[in-house]
């Protein structure tokens, strides 16, 4: 072999060396910082994506879950509102309803006049109520004549009681007016043509320790002290701060004969 051949070998064997020399994994190109970077933003990316995504799939999962539940509210809520109405249309008619009222009262107040309400109190055409005194009066023990009580014993008391100031008398509630009658009927008193029997309730309105005095003092009086310290009949006698008597019965109070005369006062 020559020289140059020698020569020729070496080389090829030291470039087949020099090639062989490092391992294959090292001419693998490498990912410089820039597309490191760039390939962890990507996944990033992808991953906040992912995760967005699973949230608008739960929130709409939750969102038909409770659609139910929100529409049994919004018709609770309805009713709600329409109940209220209905309350705040029945306030206001009651409150239209009173202002009607108060103007009613307003005119009538306008129209009152005291004298023609004295007078429908002192003939019995309304009720009345105020201080007075209240007499109980019952029949002795049975068998006892003396101790019964009579229309005349009625009448006798109530005509003391207006002597002695009464502004209204009732007896067992019938008022007495103008027009009234107290009468026996059989066994039994009549006062206002209706039945009433012991024991006998006598109301009379007005100064009560006034009538007291005055009672006592007059011939009516006198006599039913008679009649229960003879008799045994039972005569109480109670002041009160409040009473009240009824109006007479229509019937008792309408004239049938009597005009007024015009032009009299």
């Amino acid at each position: 072999m020559s020289e140059h051949d020698t020569q020729t070998q070496a080389e090829g064997l030291l470039e087949k060396i020099a090639d062989t020399a490092l391992d294959d994994d090292y001419y693998v190109v490498r990912a410089g910082p820039h597309e490191q970077a760039r390939e962890f933003n990507t996944v990033l990316t992808a991953l906040v994506l992912a995760v967005f995504a699973l949230l608008i799939v739960m929130a709409a999962q939750q969102t038909r879950s409770d659609r139910p539940a929100t529409e049994r509210e919004r018709k609770t809520l309805i009713s709600d509102v329409a109940a209220r109405k209905k309350v705040l249309a029945g306030r206001e008619a009651s409150a239209a309803r009173l202002r009607a009222e108060v103007t009613d009262l307003s005119a009538s107040v306008n129209r009152f006049d005291p004298n023609a309400e004295s007078l429908r109190v002192l003939t019995a055409d309304q009720g009345a109520s105020g201080p007075g005194i209240k007499v109980t009066v019952s029949p002795s023990s049975p068998g006892n004549d003396d101790g019964l009580i009579t229309d005349s014993d009625m009448h006798l008391l109530v005509n003391g009681l207006w002597y002695a100031g009464a502004e209204a008398v009732s007896i067992n509630g019938q008022r007495i007016g103008t027009l009234t009658a107290i009468r026996s009927a059989g066994s039994a008193i009549t006062v206002n043509f209706t039945s009433i029997g012991p024991p006998y309730t006598v109301v009379a309105l007005g100064d009560s320790e006034t009538m007291q005095t005055r009672f006592v003092d007059n011939p009516a009086g006198r006599y039913w002290a008679s009649r229960k310290k003879d008799s045994g009949v039972r005569f109480d006698v109670t002041p009160s701060t409040e009473l009240r008597v009824a109006a007479a019965p229509r019937a008792r109070l309408t004239l049938r004969h009597a005009r007024a005369i015009k032009g009299e006062s």
